[in-house]
């Protein structure tokens, strides 16, 4: 009689601890969930580092073709001479020219520009990923070091 009350007393518990979770499975999840967190933490800071890398090298490209554009610019300008009333007549077809490579440089940085915004964009999400994931992970973490 006395081994079926303690076989009895062990199901009861062992039922209880599997319906509440027990605080052995609890912190085996927690465990699980703060690995998964610092996974998902250390790609988020591959990706966000990479993203910034990559963001350099576009600004980069940016800045010189930037400065291309503002030298094709001084060239128009240099041929434009208020005094004479605009582009002297045996310059303009050079003059023409240099307008039109003027024209299509600036609609280059147009572009330029957009896909800089645009990568600027994508990086600033994957830093706000990153540190929403670090600030998931110390949550967990604190929450564990209050229960005990």
């Amino acid at each position: 009689m006395k081994r079926i009350f303690i076989a009895l007393g062990a199901l009861a518990l062992l039922a209880f601890a599997v319906l509440t979770g027990g605080p052995v499975l609890q912190q085996n999840q927690r465990r699980g969930e703060m690995q998964a967190l610092r996974d998902s933490l250390q790609s988020a800071r591959f990706s966000a580092d990479s993203c910034k890398v990559a963001l350099t090298r576009t600004q980069k490209e940016f800045f010189a073709f930037d400065l291309l554009v503002d030298s094709l610019r001084y060239a128009v300008h240099a041929f434009e001479d208020p005094d004479q009333g605009g582009v002297p007549q045996e310059e303009y077809s050079i003059y023409l020219e240099a307008f039109e490579e003027y024209n299509q440089a600036v609609d280059g940085w147009e572009a330029l520009a957009e896909n800089l915004r645009a990568e600027e964009a994508a990086c600033r999400i994957l830093v706000e990923d990153h540190n929403r994931l670090g600030d998931s992970l110390r949550g967990i973490a604190n929450s564990g070091t209050q229960d005990h």
